[in-house]
């Protein structure tokens, strides 16, 4: 036979069970707003952990050589775009025929680059 002590143990146990499957599944509406809270905490706990490390960096003076690196690669990615813009300008009033580019590589060689059709 069963304790008395652990077949109460069992019967509120039992009750408990019952209550949660008799209670309504939670409605589309619910789970929508469920969703868009949880969301919303992401954002702003990714916002609060940028400005904490932009605020360390700052404090401690290493955002200033992040800052210079972005410039470079900027500079370095205009000069890009303004070389093949050029590199374009001047096939496109030669009237070539050929539709690539040749690009030197840093080893000095040079490739054709033909664009994607």
């Amino acid at each position: 036979m069963i304790d008395p002590e652990l077949q109460g143990y069992l019967s509120g146990i039992n009750h408990s069970l019952t209550e949660i499957k008799e209670k309504r599944n939670p409605g589309i509406w619910r789970s929508f707003f469920n969703g868009m809270f949880s969301a919303f905490g992401y954002l702003v706990g990714v916002v609060l952990v940028i400005v904490i490390v932009g605020w360390f960096l700052a404090k401690t003076g290493l955002l200033i050589p992040f800052q210079d690196q972005w410039q470079k690669f900027e500079n370095f990615m205009n000069q890009a775009e303004s070389t093949l813009n050029t590199v374009n300008n001047v096939q496109n009033q030669q009237g070539s025929v050929q539709s690539g580019s040749i690009i030197t590589l840093p080893d000095g060689s040079r490739v054709r680059v033909e664009p994607a059709q």
